[in-house]
């Protein structure tokens, strides 16, 4: 073993040792049953990536925009997306790790205001600190500031690059450009890891595919009951079921442990907080605190039943008929359904669209656009949004924050903003009728 494979497990290890820790801070309660399966399956994870490491089998890097069901199609090979690392460390609360990637992406010439989560993403690779991969798959969405994580996963991967374009419109061309590219995957695929693609096992991905957004889109259904009876935070973690557990039974066994809890807390009534507001995070979620979420139900009685990352659209599940159908429905869930990729990819109505639509499904009273100083396709059209707001009549708070990275803007500074526009605004407007 070089020493590469020796500090990767040492990284990787540190994150699995403190998931127990994380697991009695954010699901001590034996009813979590959302957040209990989320952990034991990333432990699972783990523990399944450091036995591949140690036996030399396959890994697959990809950015966020991808989803992993075709890896899960390959026997024994394992799905990596490049931001994993640093979101994995915000989740376990160390700022410490996360940082120190930014950081370094920074040292190394990424420009100061791009995406923290692709700052992540290099960061991690030029540290060495993914295992090497078999070869590398790019995807154009959700933003365009993935672009950038692509091309540095393609020239530092030291492995073949297999990049997808998604076009900018939404239509059946796109979907069926894409499902094209797809097809042209699969043999990349074969030659690279050296595992054959068997019909049946795509079959079984796409089947548990299928289980895990119906299961997701149930789920969301809960969450439009009035009040909330799930943590605002849990809505934070389905970006990451989607993109690295999505075609494997760990995403089943999540989303049936999220929509478990949600059936059981509605049915008993539970009440952890007295919920005044309730709004729709439409923009990226506050990573660097995920705590913050209870401290608004508490203390403002602010929940957040869905945001753009909680939202996954639903455009049916895909026809496992043939392998036609299969990578068509596997190419409309990356034109239609990934969360921003969606929302991102063309002109402003799909965001807007889909935020009043989220407005009325889960009657909600506001809007917080927290966004990411990164954002230029988000920022580039809050003019747009503002004013369809303004329209509608409803109240919106935005203001300027990073994800990943608490220099920006503190802890202190968004609860603050919050604090403000709920007490001032929102809740004095709701009891006047």
């Amino acid at each position: 073993m070089n020493r590469n494979d020796i500090i990767n497990k040492r990284e990787w290890r540190e994150i699995f040792e403190a998931l127990p820790v994380v697991q009695g801070f954010f699901g001590g309660d034996p009813d979590s049953h959302g957040i209990n399966e989320l952990l034991r399956n990333i432990a699972v994870y783990l523990e399944e990536l450091l036995a591949h490491v140690d036996d030399g089998k396959p890994f697959v890097w990809y950015n966020l925009g991808f989803n992993s069901e075709l890896i899960y199609a390959l026997e024994g090979v394992q799905p990596i997306t490049i931001e994993l690392l640093g979101a994995l460390h915000s989740l376990i609360c160390n700022s410490r790790n996360t940082l120190d990637f930014i950081d370094r992406a920074q040292a190394a010439g990424v420009p100061a205001d791009c995406c923290s989560a692709d700052k992540l993403a290099i960061g991690a690779i030029h540290k060495g600190l993914y295992p090497p991969p078999a070869c590398t798959v790019g995807i154009n969405t959700p933003c365009d500031a993935q672009v950038l994580s692509t091309q540095v996963m393609a020239e530092l991967g030291e492995a073949p690059f297999f990049p997808i374009d998604v076009p900018y419109y939404h239509n059946e061309e796109t979907i069926l450009h894409v499902a094209g590219q797809l097809k042209e995957l699969i043999p990349f695929l074969e030659e690279n890891t050296g595992r054959k693609m068997d019909i049946d096992r795509l079959r079984e991905a796409c089947e548990l595919s299928n289980r895990t957004a119906e299961n997701i889109w149930e789920w969301l259904d809960w969450r439009k009951q009035v009040p909330l009876t799930q943590s605002s935070k849990l809505v934070a973690f389905t970006l990451l079921l989607q993109i690295l557990f999505i075609g494997s039974q760990k995403g089943v066994d999540i989303t049936e442990g999220l929509l478990r809890e949600a059936r059981e807390r509605t049915g008993r009534g539970e009440r952890f907080f007295e919920e005044r507001v309730r709004a729709i995070w439409y923009q990226d979620a506050v990573w660097t605190d995920l705590q913050i979420y209870d401290w608004f139900e508490r203390e403002l009685g602010l929940t957040v039943p869905v945001d753009v990352f909680g939202y996954y659209a639903n455009e049916g599940v895909i026809d496992t008929s043939t392998p036609d159908t299969m990578l068509y429905g596997l190419a409309r869930k990356l034109v239609n359904c990934h969360p921003m990729a969606r929302q991102f990819r063309g002109d402003i109505d799909f965001y807007v669209k889909d935020f009043m639509h989220m407005l009325e499904a889960f009657n909600a009273d506001c809007c917080i656009f927290a966004g990411h100083i990164a954002c230029k396709h988000a920022w580039g059209g809050i003019g747009l949004f503002k004013e369809a707001c303004r329209r509608a009549d409803i109240p919106l708070l935005v203001f300027e924050f990073d994800m990943f990275d608490p220099r920006v803007t503190s802890y202190e500074d968004v609860y603050f903003e919050v604090e403000r526009f709920v007490n001032e605004i929102v809740w004095p407007r709701k009891q006047r009728g």
